[in-house]
């Protein structure tokens, strides 16, 4: 059974959206021309847009088309964060099973 999206998760799918519709407009493209270069149908992109729905690969479609693939892929690697950084250089299990 899905549980309820969590407040802070709902509020950064709000504004990534809101930001992706400001780099959007900011680059002078069309709703349609962005749908169409995403490979998607303008009311998916619209969820996207406006609800912060959507899948992961349809926001990544999304960013790529933008110019924003490569700092979203930046922003998710675990070296960026500082307990990344501190753990660098501790030998990094392959899978984590509970104890």
């Amino acid at each position: 059974m899905p549980t309820r999206t969590p407040i802070p998760v709902a509020r950064a799918q709000r504004t990534i959206a809101s930001n992706l519709d400001l780099a959007r407009r900011q680059q002078r493209v069309t709703v349609e021309v962005l749908a169409d270069r995403a490979g998607m149908s303008v009311p998916t992109l619209r969820r996207i847009l406006n609800e912060g729905a959507g899948s992961l690969e349809n926001y990544l479609r999304v960013v790529r088309v933008l110019g924003l693939l490569d700092e979203t892929v930046q922003a998710s690697d675990p070296l960026n964060t500082p307990v990344g950084r501190l753990r660098a250089d501790e030998d990094t299990p392959k899978r984590v099973r509970r104890g």
